[in-house]
């Protein structure tokens, strides 16, 4: 039974928590619950609750203050914030304390409730790698292998502690590296991709980038691999003349371009500082993550190297508050191409002078995104309904890149504008985009080529197409292409690798692979069926 603990001023929430919800049914009971944060601190330290549901703003002692001391005590509770439209000030610090997630109020007990199993589920998954580390440990030899991994993981994830690993045993696991570096891979809009493909086929993608990795990099001493969220975390040992700032570089490339060419989908990656000693790889890894934050501004399908961040200057500009007043000011008199505008000027202020964090980005639209929810709630808009996918602060921490996040709002902001004005036009842009693929199908048809034809941003389309027919634009695009390819082998004289041309596919081997990913079979045995 896992636990739970409550801690919000507001008796009526914690008593509709305590009622709406069958806990016991989901394996978790209520443990405790407080109604500020001094009591609730005391009683966590004492309970050491599994998961804790607090709000932001309490009395005596905030959520942030009640965040920070949880963690300095190292308790391991996993934290869910709840947070009203004008508490987004606080959201950039959450977001730094690694809350586990936050949700907006009012919000219904179904959110509450995904929050509190998404948190078990990580917890479960916790527990499960530390039992199979005690089994471990008594079968040295047989286990060896599984042992060292999980050793360099927590090496290269965690700041060293000679407590967890000493010297002794990095000797005795034979992990005695000289130039030791870590660099990440990052499919570009993973979600999306994922979304597409089952449990099995994200593993092969997974199995294939690194079987690209290890081609490109096969003069390395050591090489291993962990997977951290999507990403895919690279250690490597080399040699002095293998660590050469180009020869590392011209290798990276190399696996960016063929991971395009062979799977079909872009990558980042993220390179960070060579170091000389094991216990210092957290370093190495610390780097890599901070080039990792440039990808947000520098966009997709790029390769960043640590020393090209240290160029720039950080910044931490004040909220621009004058361009929020305006950008609402405008969203009341209806005034949408200023909207764009403003919106721009905002972003322009929160980046002079410099680069802000990813985090002071997220922050900052999130408070922006509270004035606009107020504005809703006023004109009594749900703003949570305005898409039939996830809640618009979900989004916002989900996109990838400045200019992703920009669309997105572009695009929450069209959609209130389409209930205030009942004059919508999205349904006709996707007719144009939609026009655009049956014409242009089998050609290189991209996103952003479709956006040159239709003008309008490629996260805008991306976003407005899953919103208007319920699939994403690569869904949509192999379903079409794969309709007229059935067509197509109707005909005995033309091969297959023909028509996966004619369709939009340059290798034959992707196109039967999503072929029957569609159909249930290969184009060579649906030719037999039709045939037959």
């Amino acid at each position: 039974m896992y636990t739970l603990f409550l801690v919000d001023d507001e008796i009526e929430l914690v008593e509709g928590l305590k009622e709406l919800i069958d806990w016991n049914s989901y394996d978790i009971e209520i443990c405790g619950e407080a109604d500020n944060g001094v009591s609730a601190l005391e009683q966590i330290l004492k309970i050491k609750p599994d998961i804790i549901i607090m709000d932001i703003k309490m009395p005596k002692m905030n959520g942030i203050e009640l965040l920070e001391n949880i963690f300095s005590k190292g308790l391991n509770s996993k934290c869910i914030i709840l947070s009203g439209y004008d508490d987004f000030a606080y959201a950039k610090k959450a977001i730094s304390l690694s809350a586990c997630n936050y949700l907006l109020k009012p919000c219904r007990p179904s959110e509450i409730l995904d929050s509190v199993i998404d948190a078990k589920n990580k917890l479960i998954e916790e527990r499960l790698k530390d039992e199979l580390l005690k089994k471990y440990e008594g079968n040295l030899n047989e286990y060896l292998p599984i042992i060292k991994k999980n050793i360099l993981q927590d090496l290269i994830l965690k700041p060293y502690n000679k407590t967890k690993v000493s010297e002794e045993n990095i000797a005795l696991y034979n992990l005695k590296y000289e130039n030791l570096l870590i660099f990440i891979i990052s499919i570009d809009h993973s979600t999306l991709i994922y979304d597409l493909f089952n449990e099995t086929d994200i593993d092969f993608i997974k199995s294939s980038i690194k079987t690209i990795a290890s081609d490109a990099l096969n003069t390395v001493e050591y090489m291993d691999y962990f997977e951290e969220d999507d990403d895919i975390i690279v250690f490597l040992s080399f040699s002095n003349e293998t660590a050469k700032s180009d020869t590392i570089y011209l290798s990276l490339e190399n696996i960016r371009n063929s991971i395009k060419a062979f799977l079909g989908f872009s990558v980042t990656l993220a390179l960070g500082k060579i170091v000389n000693r094991l216990e210092d790889i957290n370093s190495s890894y610390l780097s890599a993550k901070a080039a990792f934050e440039f990808k947000f501004f520098l966009g997709d399908n790029n390769i960043i190297h640590s020393d090209y961040i240290n160029g720039y200057k950080v910044v931490n500009n004040p909220y621009p508050i004058d361009e929020e007043l305006k950008l609402i000011n405008y969203l009341r008199t209806g005034a949408i191409e200023e909207i764009r505008s403003a919106l721009n000027s905002f972003y322009d202020k929160l980046c002079n002078g410099g680069m802000p964090t990813k985090k002071n980005i997220q922050g900052a639209t999130l408070s922006l995104l509270g004035s606009i929810n107020k504005f809703c709630i006023e004109n009594d808009i749900d703003i949570n309904a305005l898409s039939k996918l996830s809640s618009p602060f979900d989004v916002v921490l989900q996109c990838e890149t400045i200019d992703e996040l920009k669309n997105q709002l572009e695009l929450i902001i069209s959609n209130i504008f389409a209930k205030t004005n009942p004059l919508n036009k999205n349904n006709s842009l996707i007719k144009l985009a939609i026009n655009f693929i049956t014409e242009n199908y089998s050609k290189d048809i991209t996103l952003e080529s479709i956006a040159r034809e239709i003008h309008l941003t490629p996260g805008y389309i991306s976003q407005l197409f899953k919103q208007e027919t319920g699939i994403n634009f690569l869904e949509f695009l192999h379903k079409y292409r794969i309709e007229k390819s059935k067509e197509l082998l109707k005909n005995k004289l033309l091969k297959n690798y023909e028509i996966a041309y004619m369709v939009g596919y340059t290798n034959e081997k992707h196109f039967s692979k999503t072929f029957k990913r569609y159909t249930g079979l290969t184009p060579s045995q649906y030719r037999a069926s039709v045939a037959s």
